[in-house]
């Protein structure tokens, strides 16, 4: 019987280390990477840069090492073993505990004390578990069954506490991703970040903004995806808009100048065409700002300046001059395309016919949710 016993050890050790190495690797190489790559960025002052490869092996070495030298103190290796594994899961979930404010707080804030109290609490439970392992090192019956079972429902409980920890937020890690794509110079893959996603916010409408002005689709799909913020929403500010990796001046040198004295994104690009400093693509960028504002009159006394009003006009202009056409009683330009005439009535109708404003949200949504004429009704701010 202690020869089985032996034998389940060892084959629950080894699953353990199969399952600690993947789990780590792909959290941090594919979860987490994005995440590690701003916090080095902000802890260097952008003076270093982080690989999401060499710090996957990297960090997930160094984890082992510490289990390795956990177990060899504890000698936890039957029952308790998958506990050898929560010192290194622990660090993990510290290590990536990563806020979207970190470059005004601390990074590891209060795990600074929290972590060497819970290293205590783990030296008594690590205790209680070898007095518990040693009395049952004769048990009989389906020994690798029953070891299987306690060590892999620790090593899950372990793992999801390491993702608890951990940076989860959604907005955050979108934002980090597509930072890192502007960085590499792939904005077409940033505009394919969240598009499903219902929930946002400022610093992710602007750099949704600024992905889809490089790749020359802002006046085309620029209100598919869910926006925030209205035209404050399109330059950084330092608190509600912010860029983390990628350099200010990067935008800037797209859009024309940057001025000393800092203004409102709405107020610097009216100034920048003023001055004629704009370049070509801070064209669309002017003319979206008045369309987040829901400010027709302007759109349309500008865009004649850079467009031809034909039908080859982007999509959500072509949708702003349709529903300027029907709001204005005297409108100062007039607009139809036979198709798009169609669906603005089809979308009336529906507003018409449901009235309760949750039930009208909801099917406009279904079906025109992806236009400016919904965004206009509903979330224009």
């Amino acid at each position: 019987m202690v020869y089985n016993m032996k034998n389940g050890t060892l084959s629950v050790r080894v699953i353990c280390v199969v399952l600690f190495l993947v789990f780590t690797f792909l959290y941090l190489f594919d979860y987490q990477a994005d995440i590690l790559a701003v916090t080095q960025h902000v802890l260097s002052k952008g003076q270093t840069h982080y690989d999401r490869t060499i710090g996957a092996f990297l960090i997930t070495f160094m984890l082992w090492l510490v289990q390795i030298a956990v177990y060899a103190s504890t000698k936890l290796n039957s029952y308790f073993h998958a506990l050898t594994y929560m010192p290194s899961l622990l660090l993990l979930g510290i290590l990536t505990d990563i806020t979207p404010h970190l470059e005004h707080e601390s990074y590891l804030g209060n795990w600074l004390w929290i972590f060497p109290l819970l290293m205590v609490c783990f030296a008594g439970l690590a205790w209680f578990g070898r007095q518990f392992e040693s009395i049952h090192m004769q048990d009989k019956g389906p020994v690798l069954i029953k070891l299987l079972w306690v060590n892999l429902l620790t090593m899950v409980v372990l793992m999801l506490m390491t993702c608890g920890i951990g940076c989860s937020g959604k907005e955050f890690h979108y934002r980090m991703k597509m930072e890192s794509a502007l960085l590499a110079h792939h904005p077409e893959q940033a505009i394919s970040l969240g598009i499903t996603e219902q929930k946002t916010d400022s610093s992710l409408t602007f750099l949704r903004i600024w992905s889809l002005s490089k790749t020359h689709q802002l006046g085309e799909v620029l209100f598919e995806y869910p926006l925030v913020g209205g035209s404050d929403a399109m330059l950084p500010n330092g608190t509600s808009v912010k860029l983390m990796m990628v350099p200010e001046k990067n935008l800037y040198k797209d859009l024309g100048v940057v001025f000393t004295k800092k203004l409102r994104p709405k107020e610097y690009l009216e100034k920048l065409h003023e001055n004629r400093w704009a370049t070509p693509l801070s064209h669309d960028w002017l003319l979206c700002a008045y369309l987040l504002d829901g400010d027709l009159d302007h759109f349309v006394e500008t865009l004649p300046r850079y467009y031809k009003i034909t039908s080859s006009l982007p999509k959500h202009y072509k949708e702003a001059l349709i529903l300027y056409t029907h709001l204005k009683n005297q409108p100062k330009l007039v607009y139809h395309d036979e198709v798009m005439d169609a669906d603005y009535e089809d979308y009336q109708d529906l507003r018409r016919k449901n009235r309760n404003p949750q039930l009208q949200y909801s099917v406009l949504h279904d079906s025109y949710g992806k236009t400016y004429w919904f965004y206009y009704h509903n979330l224009k701010r």
